[in-house]
């Protein structure tokens, strides 16, 4: 095996550093009053090394877990194709808690995969195999579901 570039082994570190997992979900639209599946929201979520007590949103600390997780999604991410792309959410400044991580203090960043137009139509599988692309890139930086 190649030993790993200087980039690499930094966005390594940082998911190591941040405890960085994923949650995946369907994404839906009400079109007509049907529910339908128009892509898939993707979130990676971080935590600062020991934890804290009472966690203060919105504080230097998380905001450093947020740009190591923009870092990462940037890094991974694989460039948007011709009918799929993605849409990362603005940073809210909130602290989140997941029963999955023993309801640890987190950072989310949110990102959307959805169509590159007309983004209420049903998911297909352009979307189906950015996903797929999008979760093995992922776990091969060592980034799991749990």
């Amino acid at each position: 095996m190649p030993s790993p570039t200087p980039k690499s082994q930094d966005i390594r570190d940082l998911v190591e550093r941040f405890h960085v997992c994923r949650d995946v979900w369907p994404e839906y639209t009400f079109i007509n009053h049907e529910k339908r599946q128009i892509g898939f929201e993707l979130d990676l979520s971080g935590s600062h090394e020991g934890g804290e007590e009472h966690p203060e949103p919105g504080s230097e600390k998380y905001l450093e877990i947020y740009q190591a997780l923009v870092r990462i999604a940037e890094e991974v991410l694989p460039s948007a194709d011709k009918d799929a792309t993605y849409h990362l959410e603005p940073y809210d400044q909130g602290i989140h808690y997941s029963p999955q991580r023993g309801n640890r203090p987190e950072v989310i960043l949110r990102m959307r995969i959805l169509h590159r137009e007309a983004f209420e139509r049903p998911v297909d599988a352009a979307e189906f195999q950015y996903m797929e692309i999008l979760q093995r890139r992922l776990e091969e930086w060592g980034i799991r579901q749990q």
